[in-house]
């Protein structure tokens, strides 16, 4: 079992060394490094068109829709003080019911 470790243990260790040396020899590539500097501009691009399909609110639209509602719950307040205090609501006539279809 312990020789079938080492061997395990062996081929990981050759794997990893060759998927490093693989990884930095691309790196070093002039034309590996031309296309990865594509590929992030096109991402760059990419998310900048997703975001601007996006519908999302900006300050200034947050603050419009802010001061709209203070305009409104001032309005709702100012209405509030002229109904009389004593003064209930009246109350809605019931509905009729509809005749059964016979």
């Amino acid at each position: 079992m312990d020789d079938r470790k080492s061997i395990i243990d062996r081929v990981m260790e050759a794997t990893d060394a060759t998927k490093n040396r693989v990884s930095q020899g691309v790196s070093a590539s002039p034309m590996m490094s031309a296309t990865k500097e594509r590929a992030e501009a096109v991402r760059v691009r990419a998310q900048s068109a997703a975001l601007s399909q996006l519908n999302l609110a900006t300050r200034e639209d947050v603050a419009r829709i802010q001061a709209s509602l203070d305009r409104i719950e001032a309005a709702v307040n100012d209405l509030a003080k002229r109904v009389p205090e004593g003064r209930a609501a009246k109350p809605r006539a019931p509905r009729a019911k509809a005749a059964p279809d016979s």
